[in-house]
């Protein structure tokens, strides 16, 4: 969630959602440094309480409420070709994922060439690639392979970050103990 205009803390987003919205258990709120808070509720039923009950506002603000699908991952180029290592050539290859953000510091000062990082902005929606076609300065054209430092769980069914559904659903609940009367 995106308050408009407002940087609120984290309690006033809890107390907020406290107030405001009837979830059974407190939810979780994690503030990014982009100015966006993540809130990880208790339930799929709590969360679409907040998604699907209408406009929000704090004082006076509008409040952006979305399903999070993009998610920042840091992206590793092995072996990348070191004429593709240009801050322009990076962000070029990375647009092929979705949205660059920045490199490491190791990549923009080519510290460590076994390597280069990128922060790209990613939806995690689907199958994530893991090989991606680099065009180098001279014009080639090569498959290069991609490797992430961390791909969170996305759940189709519910579309959430963080679990799966599916997975749950095909584990059993242990049996309570039975009591036996002799």
């Amino acid at each position: 969630m995106y308050v408009v205009g407002e940087s609120p803390t984290i309690v006033a987003i809890e107390r907020y959602i406290a107030l405001q919205i009837n979830t059974v258990s407190r939810p979780k709120v994690y503030y990014h440094n982009d100015g966006y808070f993540l809130v990880r509720f208790a339930s799929v039923d709590d969360r679409n309480e907040v998604l699907y009950s209408g406009s929000h506002m704090l004082n006076n603000k509008p409040i952006i409420v979305k399903v999070l699908q993009t998610v920042p991952i840091w992206v590793k180029y092995p072996n990348l070709l070191l004429s593709c290592w240009s801050q322009d050539s990076l962000s070029r290859i990375s647009s092929g994922l979705r949205v660059p953000l920045y490199a490491n510091k190791c990549t923009t000062k080519v510290d460590r060439i076994s390597f280069a990082r990128v922060l790209v902005e990613m939806n995690v929606a689907g199958e994530m690639p893991k090989k991606l076609k680099v065009k180098d300065p001279n014009g080639r054209v090569f498959e290069h392979v991609i490797q992430y430092k961390w791909i969170p769980e996305y759940c189709s069914k519910c579309m959430q970050v963080g679990h799966q559904c599916i997975r749950k659903e095909g584990i059993k609940p242990k049996a309570a103990p039975r009591i036996v009367n002799k």
